[in-house]
């Protein structure tokens, strides 16, 4: 017996395609990519970010104590990393706060920088401005290869939130201050925190250190007198820019506040999510450019050995190579002779001696002058101690 089946026609190309799993823009360019190296690209794989303590939870100078930034140019560190350059007619407090806790879109941070204006300067002179800032080392921005025909764009994002509406700017700009480029904002001062992804060209021209020198300042403006808003949003102006001339008066009243974090600046035209790292990580990184190892009543001591009556030589461990030779500050400290029994005491800051200038970031000890000391015999061995405030390494860019 024949049994005969008929089903309606169809087209094989039709039903094939319909089981294709859509693969969107950034899959087609993996599946046409050349080779694992251009795969490794699209992915974005590996360290990206090169601000340090983006996510702002790394106060070993003040903790989560608030700090009034003084009247100066150069630039006050309060979080690590972050310096404030305040050379206003107001005054700013600034601290490590928990606020992102408090809201869902952004509880994937801890803490935020807190700006706040506690002196308000209604009319900025000329050359007045508020600003904080990040230098990022020469070794860490290498591979955006600016100064040259082969400059890749870089993408800066960042969490924000401020009750003070208006236009803030921000910019990148090399160490020699003759190449600038600044990206505007708008906030509407709802003080919700919102997102911002801003990308910045390429510079094919100008000087960008590749060493342990500043690589990359990238500085966030809150307000700023004329002498600083030539800048052009998003282009390179070969000069010293803060603004582009559109910048609102965050110290115009006392009522003002200014929150940010999780901020990174990546290589390439696309924010891709924050890369967290873990808080020892962050820390480290930190202390290649400030470490602290506190001190106090005698117990905090090191192997010395006189050098006459004038000083000893004192071999101190670091927790991570620093960047360069560091300024090393010691309130007070004592040093006991080799008997036990009688010391000398002294107020005199301790200075650095000895440090593997030819490799300064292979170095891990460095030679303290103990300075001001009196009644120790040459070559004696000796015991220093740190007694109040401890010691604080600083070699910040």
């Amino acid at each position: 017996m024949t049994v005969r089946v008929s089903k309606p026609a169809f087209n094989v190309r039709e039903k094939l395609s319909e089981l294709d799993v859509p693969v969107g823009t950034h899959g087609s360019q993996l599946m046409k990519s050349a080779d694992a190296s251009e795969s490794f690209d699209l992915v974005r794989a590996g360290r990206k970010n090169m601000i340090i303590n983006g996510q702002c939870w790394i106060n070993q100078r003040n903790g989560g104590s608030s700090v009034t930034i003084p009247n100066a140019t150069g630039g006050t560190y309060q979080l690590d990393r972050w310096a404030v350059n305040e050379a206003t007619g107001g005054t700013v407090s600034v601290n490590m706060d928990g606020d992102p806790l408090n809201y869902t879109v952004v509880t994937e941070f801890q803490k935020a920088m807190q700006v706040a204006c506690s002196g308000s300067d209604t009319s900025m002179g000329s050359t007045e401005n508020l600003h904080f800032f990040q230098n990022i080392e020469g070794y860490n921005t290498t591979h955006l290869a600016w100064g040259t025909g082969n400059a890749k764009p870089a993408t800066l994002s960042f969490w924000v939130k401020t009750n003070n509406a208006g236009t803030y700017c921000v910019g990148l700009e090399n160490s020699a201050t003759d190449r600038c480029c600044i990206r505007e904002f708008y906030q509407t001062g709802a003080h919700l925190w919102n997102k911002v992804v801003l990308t910045f060209p390429g510079c094919t021209d100008g000087t960008w250190l590749k060493t342990n020198g500043i690589g990359i300042r990238v500085r966030f403006c809150l307000a700023s007198g004329t002498n600083f808003d030539d800048g052009v949003d998003g282009q390179w102006v070969n000069s010293d820019e803060l603004t582009t001339g559109n910048q609102t008066n965050f110290m115009d009243s006392t009522n003002n506040r200014f929150f940010i974090t999780g901020v990174q600046l990546e290589e390439g035209s696309v924010a891709t999510p924050f890369e967290h790292l873990t808080y020892q990580e962050d820390h480290l990184n930190c202390a290649r450019y400030y470490q602290e190892q506190q001190g106090g009543s005698d117990v905090f001591m090191y192997a010395a050995k006189a050098q006459g009556s004038a000083s000893a030589d004192i071999g101190v461990g670091l927790v991570v190579p620093m960047r360069a030779s560091p300024a090393v500050t010691c309130s007070n400290h004592r040093l006991f002779h080799s008997d036990g029994v009688g010391y000398t005491n002294s107020s005199t800051a301790p200075t650095v001696v000895q440090w593997d200038g030819a490799h300064s970031v292979h170095s891990a000890t460095i030679a303290l002058n103990a300075g001001g000391h009196s009644s120790v015999s040459n070559n004696e061995c000796c015991t220093w101690a740190p007694t109040s405030s401890g010691l604080l390494f600083d070699a910040e860019l």
